[in-house]
């Protein structure tokens, strides 16, 4: 807490020495209102990070850019590992990621199968800036956009330049990328990436056992005494390996401008990524000496369990994606734009599961197959109408489709050794949207933001058991939305804004929560096909003002209402469904101070605040005022990071509370395997421009190394060194 005293003096302090002459009245987006636009006239909450800030930082995965930013939560593996779901960014206290519109260059990124996003996909290097648009935006962007929006915008070459990086850190870490731009000529434009990551990865899984009574057992030491999440007592009795991964990227973009108002881009890029776990590790020894596996044991005088070799095992996991984007934007008439996008993209998720009576060298499993694509295209007209309107009006369609399988694998450790299927799940839905947005200006000073979307939705999908034989169909159906948004705008002078908003926002099913089903021990987990639509109502209230000494301040006050929320229900002891059961209320607070300096430096602090609680649940009203899930209360960020001569970097801590994962809140026990507890790390990071055309740079993250579990065990402090040449 200290350093949090002396880095909030430290803004005080040299804020006074700001030259009145270099305040900065703020960034510019495109996300808010989908035209060009100072962040001090949107009508929402807007955080900007450029790629001067991403460069001063340490950033790994394009997620870890924006962890700072207010109102954001990141809920992440660490050691900067690449997955679609348990990444997860959130917006102001609305849960996990499938709430929130990932957009990279206006095209979503969220996946057909489960609405995750995998922010691996994005070359960290080829990104301009990320804007972070905070509240309910289904009037512009539809479904998945209840929390806000986030929106990745990425690099047009200016002129010939090749960037060569490479870097080795903590765990074996090592990153190789180059990027090559080009002008070549007046219209047409380049832009290549290729990167490679690799990492011997940690051990963060525990193997975790609950004593018991039994009998022929064997005495063993090493068992380490705790207790899950609830308090239950438990032994930690081993660990599951090192988790390692790969990944590898490759992009092409090619821009051709036809004329001053018409451009069209071309861009394909590819993903691919798996990660394993090294060898396991067991604490238990028999009398001999001997590493204990299996078998029933004794855990203490009076307790016992019984071990396999299955417990320290978990299977590799991986994703590939293709993705191939087409967008030409030109003018029709004299001040009608229009824009068109196209999207094609494939993924390929899928995990390997050891069953009962695997070991280590082989055994039976299960190989778990998810292809997914999405067909996606939309195209906008914005224009002024008379003097006091401007128009922003579109259409968007989408598809998703899905086509799960599961196969046995005879061998587990090889999953080229797949056979007969035991089970499939298919699926598609489609989308199809009108919406418009007017931009009012009702005085000089006073500006009304009017708009509503049209969404209609229908899918349709099956299941397959073929170890049960049976079969569900799952005939089409079809729902609709309309999602109104109102907000205002009052600048006073060009330094202050109030602003003022309240709408409504949705989320369909996603093919995952209607289709896909699976089996854990003798329970299933089956998809809800009757699923309806989750909807939000929000409201809130906000001010920002810079000052002459470059002080930019920003509070927003909001409350959002949820209904029908999706819960997974037991229906029985074999059988586990998702419903609409709930209805649950957000009340919550940012707060933002930003100091620019004359020197090119940036001092910053932010603090959120969420109040959540359950206020209906049809199929469980014991959890009626609890706290929601995966939400923590309250978070902070400080730090500071700029640019003085050939030195640049940052220096910046976070504080994240404990979260339950429960819905009763019954986990109350955080620091535990399973649990999640709050913290504070503060990442550093500095560089040294030796050349015009090289740079070296040192990033520490968590510098005084605090343990503590976000589920599994959070790494350590890790170190990572660069070497950065462009040319």
């Amino acid at each position: 807490m200290g350093v949090i005293k002396l880095s909030m003096a430290a803004i005080a302090v040299c804020g006074s020495a700001y030259a009145n002459e270099m305040v900065d009245l703020g960034d510019v987006s495109i996300t808010a209102t989908r035209t060009v636009q100072s962040t001090l006239e949107s009508p929402a909450s807007v955080g900007v990070v450029s790629a001067e800030k991403i460069e001063e930082k340490s950033v790994q995965r394009a997620d870890e850019a924006i962890k700072e930013v207010a109102g954001v939560y990141l809920r992440a593996d660490g050691d900067h590992t690449p997955n679609s779901w348990s990444n997860a960014v959130t917006l102001r206290g609305i849960p996990m990621y499938y709430r929130t519109a990932v957009l990279l260059d206006d095209v979503a990124l969220n996946n057909a199968f489960s609405s995750g996003v995998n922010w691996s996909n994005i070359p960290v290097e080829e990104i301009e800036r990320i804007e972070v648009v905070k509240g309910p935006f289904s009037s512009l962007y539809g479904g998945n956009a209840m929390s806000g929006v986030i929106n990745v915008i990425t690099k047009q070459p200016a002129k010939r330049e090749t960037v060569v990086k490479t870097g080795y850190g903590s765990n074996d870490f090592k990153n190789f990328v180059v990027s090559y731009k080009d002008r070549i000529t007046d219209k047409l434009g380049v832009s290549l990436n290729v990167s490679e990551k690799i990492s011997d990865g940690y051990i963060n899984d525990l193997v975790v056992k609950s004593p018991k009574g039994g009998t022929g057992w064997t005495e063993v030491y090493g068992a380490r005494m705790s207790v899950d999440p609830t308090g239950k007592t438990v032994y930690i009795v081993g660990d599951k390996g090192e988790k390692s991964w790969w990944e590898h990227d490759a992009g092409i973009k090619l821009f051709y401008d036809f004329n001053d108002y018409t451009k069209v881009t071309f861009g394909y890029s590819h993903h691919n990524h798996a990660t394993d776990f090294d060898s396991f590790n067991t604490y238990l020894t028999d009398a001999s000496g001997n590493p204990v596996f299996s078998g029933t044991v004794q855990l203490d005088p009076t307790s016992t369990t019984s071990l396999a070799e299955k417990d320290f095992l978990f299977g590799p996991t991986g994703e590939k994606t293709d993705r191939y984007t087409l967008s030409c934007e030109t003018k029709i008439l004299d001040d009608v734009k229009v824009k068109v996008n196209t999207n094609y993209s494939q993924y390929g998720y899928w995990y390997a599961s050891p069953s009962t009576g695997a070991t280590s060298a082989g055994g039976p499993g299960t190989y778990t197959d998810i292809p997914n694509d999405t067909t996606f295209g939309s195209v906008q007209f914005h224009f002024p109408l008379g003097n006091a309107h401007f128009i922003v009006m579109g259409a968007d369609a989408n598809k998703n489709e899905l086509a799960k399988k599961v196969k046995v694998l005879p061998d587990w450790t090889d999953d080229e050794s797949r056979t007969t299927l035991n089970s499939e799940s298919n699926g598609h839905s489609t989308t199809k949207a009108l919406y418009i947005q007017d931009t009012i200006d009702i005085t000089d000073k006073l500006v009304a933001y009017v708009g509503g979307r049209y969404d209609t939705w229908e899918t349709s999908g099956n299941y397959i058991d073929y170890i049960k034989s049976t079969t569900k169909t799952y005939e089409k159906r079809e729902d609709s939305q309309f999602s109104p948004k109102a907000s205002l705008v009052y600048m006073p002078d060009e330094r202050t804004t109030f602003r003022a908003s309240a709408g409504q926002a949705f989320r369909a099913p996603s093919l995952s929560d209607l289709y896909s089903s699976f089996y854990a021990g003798i329970k299933l987990y089956q998809g809800s096909p009757d699923l309806k639509p989750e909807t939000l109502t929000s409201w809130e209230v906000g001010f920002e003002h810079i000052f002459d000494i470059g002080t930019h301040f920003k509070t927003t006050y909001y409350e959002n209402y949820l209904k029908d929320l999706m819960y997974t229900t037991d229906i029985s002891t074999t059988l586990n469904e998702k419903r609409n059961a709930g209805k649950a209320e957000i009340k919550g607070i940012e707060l933002e101070v930003q100091q620019e300096f004359a020197d090119g430096l940036n001092a910053f602090a932010n603090f959120t605040y969420n109040h959540t609680e359950i206020t209906e649940n049809q199929n469980n009203p014991l959890i009626v005022g609890k706290q929601m899930t995966y939400v923590p209360k309250r978070q902070f960020n400080i730090g500071i990071s700029g640019k003085q001569g050939d030195l640049s970097g940052s220096f910046m801590g976070s504080y994240v509370d404990e979260i339950s994962t429960k819905d009763d809140n019954s986990d109350i026990y955080k620091a535990t395997y399973g649990g999640y507890e709050s913290y504070f790390t503060i990442n550093a990071k500095l560089g040294y421009q030796l050349q015009k055309w090289l740079n070296a740079s040192i990033a520490v993250n968590n510098l005084f190394d605090n343990e503590y579990f976000q589920s599994s065990l959070n790494p350590g402090r890790t170190v990572y060194g660069e070497l950065t040449f462009k040319f």
